[in-house]
């Protein structure tokens, strides 16, 4: 959806704008409106849109002195100026300084939606250039050995994924499942997928997209995800990681091969009572952390069912008892040194909630935080 920004002193007109035309239809979302051109300038300042609609005359700063500043902004949207008719001038000056359009009032919606939606074709063209700008980079980043110092380096998460298969339509496969994929063929066997996203779920939508090319292809196809990298110059280190990830394919049944697939397989066998002592490290180093037992389980390898029952074996008691006597030791520590309040103490030892917090202190310790305190006084 494209962020439409609107601004007018006119609340009437204002409210129109924002409700007669059918903004979703065209794939915009008016994300945001101001009764002036300060308000609007102090709004694009702090995030991006894509088009701004502004009345010329308003108090203060004009629709003309906004789009000056427009100007002077690192993501410069698309303007469309609305203009009485003794404004003509103002609108002409406009054009002049890089707006797309104007429309005079009294407003002809039918005419203002047929601007709108010549200024999302423009947009939508704008994409379209900037993505195969950035293709072009990736590739060049990826297969020389030199960037062009005149290149600015992007900032903006990236994942390089390397595709094995003889599957001849994989291209276009992996097109369909995301328009946004960077797609590259590099050998008859081998085609090389960029993705970029929010970064906190880039790996999880990199293991979504090889998921679906596998199911997709016709032909066989092993996927590897590359490490996560933050910057376009960056992308060749991804790469190289997902091809040193693939040469696994002839030791792993798995069809999608990532670092912890590997780390997975290939770690060392542990005894039961070295794997119980993992398990305590990390409870003692991540306490003050949201974790929970399936988690544990997870990264010492072990089904939650086997590690629960192995855990009470060697500690003789529950995973949450052992995580809940660590917790409340350590907060006794706090009560005794330090002169915290009782919700920045709960805080400390992984609790959000410093009732729930005070009612688990008092079962083990038969005294409340603040009592406990009291005693050390």
């Amino acid at each position: 959806m494209y962020k439409v920004l609107i601004a007018d002193d006119e609340p009437l007109i204002l409210k129109n704008l924002t409700q007669i035309i059918d903004w979703p239809a065209l794939k915009c979302s008016v994300a945001g409106t101001a009764q002036n051109g300060q308000e609007a300038i102090a709004i694009l300042e702090k995030e991006r849109f894509d088009l701004v609609l502004t009345d010329i005359s308003m108090p203060g700063m004009t629709g003309i002195e906004l789009l000056k500043q427009i100007q002077k902004i690192p993501y410069k949207p698309i303007t469309l100026l609305i203009s009485g008719y003794d404004d003509f001038e103002y609108a002409r000056e406009g054009l002049k300084n890089n707006a797309f359009d104007y429309i005079l009032k009294p407003i002809d919606y039918n005419e203002l939606q047929a601007c709108v939606e010549r200024a999302i074709a423009e947009l939508e063209q704008q994409k379209r250039n900037e993505y195969e700008y950035e293709k072009f980079l990736i590739y060049e980043s990826i297969t020389t050995e030199k960037i062009d110092v005149e290149v600015t380096n992007k900032e903006q998460p990236y994942l390089a994924m390397a595709v094995k298969s003889y599957e001849k339509n994989l291209e276009s496969i992996v097109q369909e499942i995301h328009e946004k994929n960077f797609v590259y063929r590099m050998s008859d066997e081998e085609v090389m997928v960029v993705v970029t996203g929010p970064d906190e779920s880039l790996k999880t939508s990199a293991l979504e997209i090889a998921q679906q090319i596998i199911n997709k292809a016709a032909q066989k196809c092993v996927v590897s995800i590359g490490e996560h990298v933050n910057c376009l110059f960056d992308v060749k280190r991804s790469v190289l990681h997902a091809r040193e990830l693939l040469k696994f394919d002839a030791f792993t049944k798995s069809t999608i091969i990532t670092d912890e697939l590997i780390k997975q397989e290939y770690k060392p066998k542990q005894t039961a009572a070295e794997l119980i002592e993992d398990a305590i490290a990390y409870i003692k180093s991540h306490f003050e952390q949201d974790i929970g037992i399936d988690q544990v389980a997870e990264r010492v390898g072990l089904s939650v069912s086997y590690f629960s029952n192995l855990f009470k074996q060697r500690t003789g008691v529950t995973f949450l008892e052992y995580l809940t006597n660590v917790r409340v030791d350590y907060a006794c520590l706090l009560l005794e040194n330090l002169e915290l309040r009782t919700y920045e103490i709960a805080e400390k030892v992984g609790y959000t909630d410093q009732r729930y917090f005070s009612q688990v202190f008092k079962k083990k310790m038969k005294k409340t935080p603040s009592e406990y305190r009291k005693m050390f006084k």
